[in-house]
């Protein structure tokens, strides 16, 4: 018989921090293995690579990384001949960031990393399982909009 929670493991936002934690370090250490490169970089080119050209301020939200970290990982990704800035052409003031040839190159290998880790976390559930957890995270995602 499972013992009950009765600490802070009974808490959501605790078990999701849990996960959330132990999700990273599996994606961090499959990046940095397979393309050498670190989680925020890898967000920064998924982002820019599905979405197109951002701010460094929207890249930061659909990265979700905070300004700081999504600005040092574009500076080093810069650095490195994957990301460039560009004047944007609506708004002179504006400077966009986007992918260079080799930096698409490797959003195409960063993607199916990102799929294989995802696939493997979920194996231990079925597709009925799955479905209900996508389903209680969408209801519980939209309540927490709803509060805030």
């Amino acid at each position: 018989m499972k013992a009950s929670k009765a600490g802070l493991e009974q808490f959501l936002t605790y078990r999701l921090h849990v996960l959330n934690k132990l999700s990273e370090r599996g994606s961090s250490e499959r990046y940095q293995a397979k393309l050498g490169i670190t989680l925020p970089e890898a967000r920064l080119i998924a982002a820019v690579g599905a979405f197109g050209p951002f701010s460094v301020m929207e890249l930061a939200r659909h990265a979700n990384l905070d300004k700081s970290q999504a600005s040092r990982a574009a500076e080093a990704l810069m650095r490195r001949g994957l990301m460039r800035r560009d004047t944007s052409e609506e708004d002179g003031r504006l400077v966009l960031v986007s992918l260079t040839p080799e930096g698409r190159e490797l959003y195409r290998k960063v993607m199916p990393i990102a799929r294989k880790w995802n696939t493997d976390l979920f194996a231990c559930l079925d597709e009925k399982e799955r479905e209900a957890l996508d389903r209680a995270l969408d209801k519980v995602i939209e309540a927490a909009h709803a509060e805030l």
